[in-house]
């Protein structure tokens, strides 16, 4: 959270959005809508993600009104909207961003972490949904 206070206006910003309290108290409140579409949106994203680069798979799917992806063996990794086609992941992951190819559906992910500026998983027409 950043707190920006100027004279008496106090100006706090998150990651849900902007908060303004005024000298006399009033407060302001600039809440980020976290919703990304209905379950049915999501399954956009669903199939089978591969990197040769990371040695790594990862299968997109829609699980209880959540999109999550999944890892071998067990891990289920919960993504949070952040802005259209991208999500935070939890365990560490970094930022998921889906691409999309000329035809309109999903083609690719790339996840961004401190180090790693995008790196790339295909989706595989083996398994995947169109």
């Amino acid at each position: 959270m950043t707190v920006i206070s100027a004279a008496r206006d106090e100006w706090q910003l998150d990651a849900y959005g902007l908060r303004h309290t005024d000298p006399f108290g009033t407060i302001e409140e600039l809440r980020r809508d976290w919703t990304v579409g209905t379950v049915k949106d999501m399954h956009v994203y669903a199939g089978t993600y591969v990197s040769a680069d990371a040695e790594a798979t990862l299968t997109a799917a829609a699980i209880d009104g959540r999109l999550v992806l999944k890892r071998r063996p067990d891990t289920t990794i919960a993504l949070t909207p952040l802005y259209a086609d991208a999500f935070s992941a939890d365990h560490g992951l970094g930022t998921v961003i889906f691409h999309w190819d000329s035809n309109g559906r999903v083609s690719d992910l790339s996840v961004v972490q401190d180090r790693v500026w995008n790196m790339p998983f295909r989706k595989s027409e083996v398994g995947s949904q169109k």
